[in-house]
């Protein structure tokens, strides 16, 4: 049987180790010997990832780990995840609906970004991310030219939080409310400040973002 609490603690040692290679070269294996992409993902990948933030919060790591450790995550993802995913399910057609996702103007943060962009595809959803520093209008814009069902808004500065605020006026003011659903996350967002500015739905962390998202679609 998979020990998957040792796997986690050894993904996470890499992630905070010498050698920048060591975690692709590691998920390749274990995914190649041990376990499901699937089960990489959310027993591996997601709670280490979880446990490094942890420890920044405690500064036992300092920033210039935390960055270190989320390029290497990247990389895992972009290298390792997201090609498995996308081979194991090339012959899936149906989707549980399109997300376009981005931190909003003035916020150049994009970690827990990537993390809830990743989780949603584990999940299903189809994900459009327009990356970071992004103006209501072309937020606006872009929903409706891909014709999302949701957007993700992310913002880890109280001072860009106003932008999402600016977001959702400009969805209702365009008469675009029913078109698709608001869902906002971030360190400083709080439930009180998405229910305060009109979004549909409030993500506290990754996990919870996607479980949201999977019910504004009327899905469980």
């Amino acid at each position: 049987m998979t020990d998957f609490t040792v796997l986690q603690n050894r993904f996470g040692e890499l992630l905070l180790g010498q050698d920048p290679e060591a975690p692709v070269d590691w998920a390749n294996e274990m995914l190649e010997n041990e376990v499901s992409t699937l089960q990489f993902f959310q027993r591996v990948f997601t709670p280490a990832m979880v446990e490094v933030g942890d420890k920044f919060g405690r500064l036992d790591i300092f920033l210039p780990e935390l960055i270190d450790a989320a390029e290497r995550a990247k990389a895992v993802s972009e290298k390792v995840v997201k090609p498995r995913l996308a081979e194991e399910r090339s012959d899936v057609s149906t989707s549980r609906g399109t997300v376009l996702i981005c931190s909003v103007q003035g916020d150049l943060h994009d970690i827990g970004k990537n993390m809830v962009a990743l989780m949603l595809e584990v999940n299903g959803f189809e994900v459009v991310d327009l990356g970071i520093d992004v103006a209501p209008r072309e937020v606006l814009d872009r929903a409706r030219e891909i014709g999302a069902n949701i957007v993700a808004l992310s913002s880890l500065m109280t001072t860009s939080m106003p932008y999402m605020k600016e977001t959702v006026d400009l969805r209702d003011g365009f008469g675009l409310k029913e078109q698709f659903k608001v869902i906002v996350g971030g360190a400083p967002i709080t439930p009180e400040y998405s229910a305060q500015i009109g979004a549909d739905a409030f993500g506290e962390n990754a996990a919870q973002g996607v479980a949201e998202c999977i019910h504004l679609m009327g899905q469980s």
